[in-house]
């Protein structure tokens, strides 16, 4: 038993996490409860090693998940990570607390422990809790201390991206004074943010309400909760919560029509932010294009499951030999969302608006930007230009139609070719020449050897008519290709 003891100990110094894991598990499955129950003697000293055990493969979860948390984005996107979720480590992480609390209550390293693994879950109240207790029982106890303490920083602000809702209000001025008294407020009809009645009130995931605008532009500068802290993807796409909003319109009408009149002239007087968006590092998308993906790496699962509890959007994008983020990327909804039984997500996704990574950092190992939107510079409606590039859609649309047609009736004999239906979906109705553009860029980038490079230039171009041409011109081969002998290559 100690032999076996001291490896999983040398396992966890050497930071073999997952082994050190293993060994505390065949220790625990080994040994079990000998004797009696708490009452004392042999019994007692059984339970007090078993918690001890147990503490110990606790810690060896809990720092298995931080480590998957702190691995450099650049460094697990140069070779794919297969690992638990860190979620799931640290649930794993948190029963095995309880179980040696139930044990051996009087003991603050369970409460240590069952505060760490809390704060990993993001369960901050909770955990602010355990933490207490535990100092209850010990408060010279350093450790302890030091949590609490580690944990009352991130709650009164911590670092700008990871943790900021300053830009909220009024500029992010009074953002300490807020912070101050924001757990101890006591009007739930207020806004915590504005200190202010409700407008328009949006309630997050983890249960906490705010003025839609002010939620709002708390997430221009940051992915947490405001209140609680925890990590939000939400962006502006939190519903209004209907039942709130009424109740507070009917008992203070006047105040709520005051409140809407303050927000109309703010919302002309300052344009709206654009909220951080998680990246996955993978391949480009195009505005259009449906894809399919198996998220299996820990930081990924993470970044999904925050997203469906927000706002189902995240960017795509690639990066160069620097590991630098590729200049134009894309925004993607969730439209499916498939959680599998060992952990894995399948997803589908459809690309939805281009966009510039102006600022980047990292969150929980997978990288965020605040996107810059992108759209394609139209010329003037009574122009030449603007004729020409009516002229450059109407031939490529039927180019388009024509090349569709010819799909449809490979997909009855070639495998594959149902599939680039699917993922180019249907035609955009009465959609201008840039929807159109995009539409047909999925139609043949996937069938072309150069997909990528095609989909980068489509990608990055601002130039409505410039891809126009270039997708006429592959549309007029495939068509060639197609009408040869030999006939079309797609399987």
């Amino acid at each position: 038993m100690v032999s076996l003891a001291a490896i999983a100990e040398a396992h966890m110094q050497a930071g073999k996490l997952d082994k050190a894991i293993n060994e505390y598990s065949d220790i625990l499955r080994r040994s079990g409860l000998a004797g009696g129950g708490a009452g004392g003697g042999v019994g007692r000293a059984a339970q007090r090693r078993h918690a001890a055990l147990l503490l110990a493969r606790s810690a060896a979860y809990a720092a298995f998940s931080q480590q998957l948390r702190s691995i450099p984005a650049a460094q697990s996107e140069s070779r794919a990570l297969y690992a638990p979720d860190p979620c799931q480590l640290a649930s794993l992480a948190l029963k095995d607390a309880e179980s040696a609390a139930s044990l051996d209550g009087d003991n603050p390293q369970a409460l240590l422990h069952k505060g760490y693994a809390l704060h990993l879950l993001e369960r901050y109240q909770a955990a602010e809790a355990a933490y207490q207790a535990g100092l209850q029982l010990q408060p010279t106890h350093e450790q302890l201390r030091a949590r609490l303490q580690e944990l009352q920083a991130l709650l009164e602000g911590g670092s700008p991206h990871s943790s900021d809702s300053s830009g909220a209000g009024e500029g992010g001025a009074g953002r300490g004074a807020r912070g101050a008294r924001k757990l101890q407020q006591s009007d739930d009809t207020e806004c915590v943010l504005c200190m202010r009645l409700m407008y328009e009130p949006v309630t997050t995931p983890c249960g906490h309400s705010f003025c839609k605008p002010c939620f709002c532009r708390a997430m221009d500068h940051g992915s947490r909760c405001p209140q609680c802290r925890t990590v939000l993807h939400a962006g502006r796409e939190l519903a209004v919560t209907i039942t709130l909003k009424n109740l507070l319109e009917r008992s203070f009408p006047e105040e709520y029509e005051q409140r809407r009149q303050e927000e109309r002239e703010a919302a002309a007087a300052v344009p709206a932010g654009a909220a951080p968006l998680p990246i996955f590092v993978m391949s480009l998308l195009l505005p259009g294009e449906r894809m399919a993906l198996n998220i299996f790496e820990p930081r990924y699962r993470l970044m999904v499951r925050r997203c469906m509890e927000g706002n189902r959007a995240f960017g795509m994008a690639t990066v160069n030999r620097q590991h630098q983020l590729s200049e134009v990327a894309c925004e993607a909804e969730i439209t499916e969302c498939q959680p599998l039984p060992d952990g894995r997500y399948y997803i589908e996704v459809l690309g939805k608006r281009r966009f510039c990574p102006a600022e980047t950092w990292e969150q929980d190992g997978y990288r965020v930007a605040r996107p810059e939107y992108l759209a394609d510079e139209l010329p003037p409606a009574d122009s030449e230009a603007a004729a020409q590039l009516a002229r450059e859609a109407a031939e490529v649309e039927g180019l388009a139609d024509a090349w569709v047609e010819r799909l449809r009736a490979m997909a009855q004999t070639r495998r594959g070719v149902a599939e680039l239906l699917v993922r180019a979906g249907d035609k955009p109705a009465g959609a201008g020449p840039e929807a159109l553009s995009f539409w047909v860029a999925n139609l043949i980038c996937p069938v072309l050897d150069v997909e990528a490079a095609l989909k980068a230039r489509f990608v990055t171009t601002r130039n409505t008519l410039e891809r126009l041409q270039t997708e006429r011109q592959v549309l007029q081969q495939l068509s060639s290709v197609a009408a040869s002998p030999q006939g079309c290559t797609i399987q």
